[in-house]
């Protein structure tokens, strides 16, 4: 009977719609594999003999064995002084580079299900990629007919990891798109090269693929989602985004028609309103980009040059809840959106 109250104080909490195929448990086992990525991220940083990127071992979270099939990175770069003193100059082109990992694919063989899992912002660079004024865009995935999508993280999505050493074809490392694609079509172990080290099998065809993130990870998460089911048959991924920013234009967003996508997000964070979703202030307006708006205003030429290309919308079944924790970091990290799904 406690656990019962428990529960409906928590769905009141949530707003969750009526009929809504939203699910609680879901939703706490998805944001503690999103905490356990950040875990990741924080053991890279503190052990760097800690290989993240061959380690296939698996994972226990809140009781529940997952087997990684792979874990993903990207390689950011982010000048600095200090990174340039110290490295030598015979080896300033890897200046600023460091490759750090953004999440992993799990699979649970008693759920058949597979969990792709990005983590959340934690970089200078990442917040660089967040908080870019004028938001670029690009067709996802290089085809028009998928949208246009927020180029930063397109970029994070599809960019190939080139490696310390530019000639060397066999020190790449493939992209976050390219992990995910093997990790679920199956991928043989390469003969050269530092990826991957042993094959990885195939997902089974009927298992259920869950894709999730928070923050920035949200927004990957969301760009993931069309991904696997514009490309990957015959797979219809569940997208549980948290505290995740606008991702694309209205015709990317019209291409999860038929999936179940939720959006987890408390009201007093300011990050799932970005980037905003029009800049038009008047009404009435059918123009579909804010660069044809500016000129049909005649706003200033310097003005117009720092709008966005493309207005931004929101993708999935909204469930929100508000929990003002007193500061804007607060109440955009995970343990508010924990507290708010009664994981203790």
């Amino acid at each position: 009977m406690q656990l019962n109250s428990i529960e409906e104080k928590i769905e009141m909490i949530l707003k969750i719609p009526q009929n809504s195929n939203f699910k609680l448990e879901i939703a706490k086992e998805l944001l503690l594999l999103i905490e356990e990525a950040h875990k990741e991220f924080d053991r890279s940083q503190s052990d760097p003999d800690w290989e993240w990127d061959t380690d296939r071992s698996s994972i226990t979270v809140d009781g529940k064995t997952y087997e990684i099939k792979l874990r993903f990175g990207f390689a950011e770069y982010f000048f600095t002084l200090g990174e340039i003193l110290k490295t030598d100059i015979r080896d300033l082109g890897g200046v600023g580079r460091e490759r750090v990992p953004f999440g992993f694919i799990a699979y649970n063989k008693e759920s058949n299900a597979v969990y792709i899992v990005f983590r959340g912002t934690m970089t200078p660079a990442e917040w660089i990629t967040n908080a870019q004024f004028k938001p670029g865009c690009e067709s996802f995935l290089g085809e028009n007919d998928l949208g246009k999508v927020h180029r930063g993280f397109h970029k994070i999505y599809t960019r190939k990891d080139i490696g310390s050493n530019p000639v060397k074809e066999e020190d790449d490392i493939p992209s976050i798109r390219e992990c995910i694609e093997n990790a679920i079509k199956g991928c043989p172990k390469h003969t050269i090269g530092l990826w991957p080290t042993e094959a990885i099998e195939k997902c089974p065809t009927d298992a259920t693929v869950y894709i999730t993130g928070h923050s920035l990870g949200g927004a990957l998460a969301t760009l993931s989602t069309l991904h696997i089911k514009a490309k990957i048959n015959p797979f219809n991924p569940i997208l549980y985004a948290f505290a995740n920013p606008r991702a694309g234009g209205v015709n990317f967003s019209k291409r999860f028609e038929g999936l179940e996508c939720f959006r987890i997000a408390n009201s007093e964070d300011i990050v799932p309103t970005l980037p905003l979703a029009s800049i038009d202030l008047t009404s009435g307006s059918n123009d579909t980009t804010s660069k044809s708006l500016a000129k049909t205003k005649n706003l200033p030429k310097l003005f117009s040059s720092l709008l966005p290309d493309l207005d931004y919308h929101h993708i999935g079944e909204p469930i929100y809840f508000t929990h003002h924790k007193g500061a804007i970091a607060d109440n955009h990290i995970i343990p508010a959106y924990k507290e708010a799904l009664g994981i203790i």
